[in-house]
């Protein structure tokens, strides 16, 4: 059964990090203003959100949702 979410788009996810996650993210070598961190970031945003939508998957298979 496809998922009927359509994935985000990276302005979608970027705008949603909120300022004191980006501050985090920064003192973590991350800055979001900088097109290759942000290009990681949201590669690995798409990634959560792909297998969290195949674990919801599995769980509706299986009926445990």
């Amino acid at each position: 059964m496809p998922s009927t979410r359509r994935a985000r788009s990276a302005a979608e996810i970027l705008c949603s990090v909120p300022p004191r996650a980006r501050a985090v993210l920064l003192q973590l070598g991350l800055d979001l203003d900088d097109p290759e961190d942000a290009a990681l970031f949201v590669s690995g945003i798409r990634a959560a959100d792909y297998e969290f939508a195949a674990q919801e998957r599995w769980e509706r298979e299986k009926g445990l949702r």
